[in-house]
């Protein structure tokens, strides 16, 4: 499965399992969520342990950890 900038998937391990992260660099799979793991300090994640969605978002809401934020909780509170 190849991965986008600004792809959202979900931890299938680790201490942040099932959150929901969007991807910032599709290499090393650098993840953010804006609240726990800021835009300036990612969390690196092997692909084999999160699940893409299909949603991907726009670069302009990957600039600042407030309105990546809340483009994560949109997309969690449509998918509840």
């Amino acid at each position: 499965m190849d991965f986008v900038k600004g792809q959202l998937v979900r931890s299938k391990a680790g201490r942040d399992k099932t959150r929901t992260l969007a991807v910032l660099e599709e290499q090393m799979l650098l993840l953010a969520d804006g609240d726990l793991r800021k835009l300036d300090n990612p969390k690196r994640k092997k692909k084999q342990h999160v699940a893409p969605t299909t949603t991907v978002l726009e670069n302009e809401l990957l600039k600042s950890d407030q309105q990546l934020r809340d483009a994560i909780r949109a997309y969690d509170a449509a998918q509840n």
